[in-house]
């Protein structure tokens, strides 16, 4: 029969085994997410492509088309954060019972570091970014089209 110190080891070798799983699940959604940010980014330079090829009135569906990926984009970086959170709230509450917590310790330093800026405030820039050229186009190409002399009075 195993002694209480076995089982407690044995215990702590299975935790550390299921920790192990987990922070390389959170890798692997890390990974998708990067993956995801660049098909969106593939996505969008297609969009701006199509559009100055073309540059007509009819540009300016592809223009909404655009702005509907990129909310899109907007959607899946919201939920890739909350998925990352839920996986880092298990990783973190298994390091107190380890010997070690590296996630806890470097997510508190960092927080206390001015310079840190959190990655998804920062992800999130480049689909705005997309969003307002493509609104800009679409008012451009409506003044040009629609007003006499190119826009001019």
């Amino acid at each position: 029969m195993a002694t209480n110190k076995e089982k407690a080891s044995e215990n702590k070798e299975i935790l550390l085994a299921q920790w192990q799983t987990c922070v390389e699940m959170a890798n692997a959604t890390s990974q998708r997410r990067d993956s995801m940010n660049n098909i969106f980014v593939t996505l969008n330079l297609a969009i701006i492509a199509a559009v100055t090829f073309v540059w007509d009135i009819k540009s300016i569906f592809v223009l909404v088309a655009g702005v509907i990926v990129c909310i899109l984009w907007l959607i899946f970086i919201r939920n890739f954060k909350l998925l990352n959170t839920a996986k880092f709230d298990v990783i973190n509450t298994m390091e107190k019972q380890l010997p070690a917590k590296p996630f806890s310790d470097e997510w508190e330093k960092l927080q206390k570091t001015k310079k840190y800026c959190d990655s998804t405030k920062l992800e999130k820039v480049l689909p705005w970014t997309f969003i307002v050229l493509y609104v800009a186009a679409a008012i451009i190409i409506t003044i040009i089209k629609f007003c006499p002399e190119g826009g001019t009075a």
